[in-house]
């Protein structure tokens, strides 16, 4: 693999596999990202939970399935096997993804707890991708993840909020009405706070821009319900990666969530959402 120059060092992308539906889907979503002019690599983080690890030195695990609800019994060595083949399918689904798109990749399988995971796997990304534990239950039933419909981005600052609209215009391939726009009471009271989304939005428009009522993270988990969300992009900011924040995140949200430390706007191609 040739190494990057010092002065450009490689975006990095990670998404968080393994405690949702669908490696694959999960994905998915971060394909319009890739198709810039840089080096990108893509990291694989498959996370095995603490408590699973726990489940799999038990006798036996039960298995709910997900279509008829039937309950069945099988012994930890059936659960290690089954964890094994989820592992070696997010590592192809990764790899595909990679190759197609022309990008570097990484995979990595790491067993702990999901809050440190993410704290230090977003603090060491450009990009951060991660589903929320309560996607599981709502999963039940349900084999296939609804298309993609409504994209909300979090503004907490002017100068974060930059960053993160960026980021939220290339996943959203141009399509500008799907973005829902969500600004901090603090945001909003930046001058000229609408011309400057407006800005850079462009030449795009967003569907709606709204304010959140109140300043906490339970505020923003229920604007966030309210727009109805498929994904969440925000600032991965040091108040947001407190772990009682982030745990609020992972466990009240139903959509993906997207963190972002850094992202350009060299990308014309996914801004004018042409081919």
């Amino acid at each position: 693999m040739k190494a990057n120059p010092p002065d450009r060092p490689a975006h990095r992308i990670a998404v968080i596999l393994g405690s949702g539906r669908s490696s694959r889907s999960l994905l998915d979503l971060v394909l319009p990202l890739l198709g810039t002019h840089r080096d990108i690599e893509m990291q694989g983080v498959f996370l095995e939970e603490a408590e699973i690890q726990h489940a799999a030195e038990l006798p036996f695990v039960k298995e709910l399935c997900r279509v008829t609800f039937s309950v069945r019994e099988f012994n930890s060595d059936q659960f290690e096997r089954a964890l094994t083949l989820r592992i070696r399918t997010a590592r192809r689904a990764l790899a595909v993804i990679a190759r197609n798109a022309g990008v570097a990749h990484s995979f990595r399988n790491v067993r702990g707890s999901a809050i440190s995971l993410l704290r230090e796997t977003a603090t060491g990304s450009d990009i951060m991708v991660f589903e929320p534990a309560r996607m599981i239950a709502a999963s039940m039933g349900h084999a296939v993840r609804p298309a993609l419909q409504r994209i909300v981005v979090a503004v907490g600052d002017l100068d974060s909020g930059r960053k993160v609209l960026r980021a939220a215009a290339h996943l959203a391939a141009g399509r500008m009405h799907r973005l829902s726009v969500l600004l901090s009471p603090a945001a909003a009271a930046e001058e000229n706070i609408m011309d400057h989304v407006s800005k850079e939005l462009q030449p795009g428009k967003a569907a709606r821009i709204r304010t959140i009522p109140g300043s906490t993270i339970r505020a923003l988990v229920d604007a966030v319900h309210a727009e109805g969300a498929s994904l969440l992009v925000i600032a991965a900011t040091e108040e947001l990666l407190e772990p009682g924040n982030l745990q609020m995140l992972r466990d009240q949200l139903r959509c993906p969530i997207c963190l972002v430390r850094h992202w350009d706007n060299n990308h014309p191609k996914a801004i004018n959402g042409k081919p």
